[in-house]
This record gives structure tokens, sequence and C-alpha cells, in this order.
């Protein structure tokens, strides 16, 4: 019986981090076709949940939750900012979504035949460091 892919390119990623020494940093998860590698990250003086999703696609995701309960009243200034950030990483979007929370998404290539663990987590890590330097205060600011 073949493995299934979500769980071959999940294995590669495990395999990488125990390499790295830094498998502990995440939580693992499978839920119905998807497999979860939970972790914080630290966003300015905020520490934010980020989550690496394995699936059968070709695509590796990465999303953090930066905001929720955002005021109706601050969705032109937040919507504004998050369009001046896509701008400026164009890999990464940003945004606000119907329950009033911004969200931060980014999608590798992640095929079986290809997937390189750490092509991916080197890529990860300086587009999270990106996030936190360049566009976390600057949307934590749009919201006073």
């Amino acid at each position: 019986m073949a493995a299934n892919p979500r769980h071959k390119k999940a294995r590669m990623l495990r395999d990488f981090m125990i390499e790295t020494q830094t498998v502990n940093m995440f939580k693992e998860e499978e839920k119905d076709d998807t497999i979860f590698f939970r972790s914080i990250y630290p966003m300015g003086e905020d520490k934010k949940q980020v989550v690496i999703t394995i699936n059968d696609t070709v695509y590796l995701g990465v999303q953090s939750l930066l905001m929720n309960e955002i005021p109706e009243e601050r969705n032109a200034a937040i919507l504004d900012c998050l369009n001046e950030c896509n701008l400026e990483l164009p890999t990464v979007k940003y945004v606000l979504t119907k329950d009033q929370c911004v969200v931060v998404s980014m999608f590798f290539p992640a095929d079986e035949a290809h997937f390189n663990a750490g092509l991916i987590m080197g890529a990860i890590v300086q587009v999270m460091k990106n996030v936190s330097e360049k566009h976390y205060e600057k949307i934590k600011a749009a919201l006073a």
C-alpha cells in the first residue's frame, strides 16, 4: 500500500525538524486530509500561532492569525494597510476575514518529488521575520 503524499511530505518535514533540533518547537496534528504543524512566533511584543499545513495538493500552506476582533469602523484603515503590505511582499497575502480577523498566508510549491524541507523551513522563517519586522506593528498602528 502506497503512503499518502501528505504523510511523505510531513515525514520529510518532521525529519528535517529532528535533524535541526527544532521538532520540539512544533505540535503535530492530523485532521481529515491535512497534517498541521503548529508553533509560536514572536511578533513585536506579542506571540502568534503559525500553522504549516500539509495535504495532498502540490502546495504547502502557512498561516498565522495576527489579530482578531477588528472593530468594523477600522475596516477601511486596516484594508488600506493590508493592501500596502500585500504590495511589499508579493508571495505573502494579508486578508481581513468575514469574522473581522487579520490573517497572513503564504503558499509554497511542495510536490512530493521536489519537496525540500530545508528550503521550505528557511523560507518560512525568513517570511515570518519580514512579517514581524516590517508589517505587524504597521497593522497594529492602523487599529489606533
